[in-house]
């Protein structure tokens, strides 16, 4: 009985650490943003009543909370299961649970064409492949609110140096 239950623990751990790889790899392991810093990502994106907000990774769904509190529809985008039941288990506790969505799917997928404001939170090594999607996406004005990682070639509209926070405006194509 021992060796099947340690044997049950090493196969958890293995699979455990293969998730882990598979984020790392996906450019979107979880790393909670600070309560000060999601604070901050939302409020210098000036998150107002009726805008849709979108969370690139999601993780604990903590900004889809804080984005719909201001009256936005807010959607997260999250591959880890773990992550988006937690999320669900949240959102039954929480005043504005119909403002929220959370989708368990690879960002790479997601469906962003109709936000106002997105949030991310990724690897550099992942920034120009995000923004790439991003100009494919996005309406020229759209911001984009990332947590310490910048865009090549596109100004910074706003930032919070204290939390490092910027904040970005889509630019119009160029034909």
């Amino acid at each position: 009985m021992l060796s099947i239950i340690f044997l049950l623990i090493q196969l958890g751990f293995v699979l455990y650490l293969l998730y882990y790889l598979i984020t790392f790899l996906s450019a979107a392991p979880f790393v909670p943003t600070t309560r000060k810093a999601a604070e901050a990502m939302v409020t210098i994106a000036d998150i107002k009543k009726g805008m849709k907000v979108y969370d690139l990774g999601s993780g604990d769904g903590r900004l889809l909370f804080l984005a719909a509190s201001r009256g936005a529809k807010a959607v997260g985008y999250e591959l880890n299961p773990i992550l988006v039941a937690w999320t669900l288990v949240k959102k039954l506790f929480f005043r504005y649970r119909n403002q929220v969505t959370v989708i368990w799917k690879n960002l790479w997928d997601a469906d962003i064409h109709d936000a106002d404001c997105v949030f991310v939170y990724l690897l550099p090594m992942s920034i120009n492949k995000l923004q790439k999607k991003l100009l494919g996406e996005l309406r020229p004005g759209t911001r984009v609110v990332s947590n310490s990682f910048i865009f090549q070639n596109w100004t910074i509209t706003k930032q919070d140096t204290t939390n490092h926070i910027f904040v970005f405006t889509v630019p119009k194509r160029v034909k």
